[in-house]
């Protein structure tokens, strides 16, 4: 009987902040915490999501490889990334 997919990793991420990802079969969660201050400059904004997005990427590079497939995510930000599994050994 094979066993649901689940899998969670947290990531730090600048200013103090983790990012805990959860993936489950109902699908994906996250919890950022402490929530990233809200006076931060427009610089320091773009460092955070950079920091964010490459966390994601790795996490999901972590489920693709358990699904032994391709994992596509359309963000609010208009972007699209296809995430392709790692290389089992």
């Amino acid at each position: 009987m094979n066993t649901p997919l689940r899998h969670t990793r947290a990531f730090s991420l600048p200013y103090g902040a983790t990012v805990t990802f959860s993936w489950r079969p109902d699908g994906l969660d996250r919890v950022i915490d402490p929530k990233p201050p809200a006076h931060l400059s427009a610089r320091r904004q773009r460092r955070f999501l950079r920091a964010y997005q490459e966390a994601r990427a790795r996490f999901l590079r972590d489920v693709a490889t358990m699904l032994g497939g391709t994992v596509v995510v359309a963000d609010t930000e208009g972007a699209v990334d296809v995430i392709e599994p790692e290389t089992r050994q």
